[in-house]
């Protein structure tokens, strides 16, 4: 199992008033999967996805920078000291 730090980003960081959580997992799946049944009750609604098990499809998860949507998505394999990030995808102009 690696150990990780997940960082908060933005809505995240406001809702759980942390800059980040350590955790230890094997996959990105792993981590994200610990974070939200620790803090789904603190996450509103458009943060989760319906059932309130795992986070909505629109949110960015980032391991070192990349966005895990572009690799292997949450099965993406965590070694020892990555850092994940999650966000609200933000748009302006």
């Amino acid at each position: 199992m690696a150990h990780i730090k997940l960082h908060l980003l933005n809505i995240f960081r406001l809702k759980i008033n942390k800059p980040f959580i350590e955790y230890e997992g094997k996959t990105a799946r792993d981590v994200i999967t610990k974070f939200v049944a620790e803090y789904k009750n603190k996450l509103e609604d458009g943060l989760l996805s319906k059932n309130r098990k795992k986070l909505h499809p629109q949110i960015v998860v980032l391991l070192n920078g990349k966005n895990v949507a572009q690799s292997n998505k949450l099965k993406t394999k965590l070694n020892d000291g990555d850092e994940l990030y999650v966000s609200v995808p933000i748009t302006g102009g």
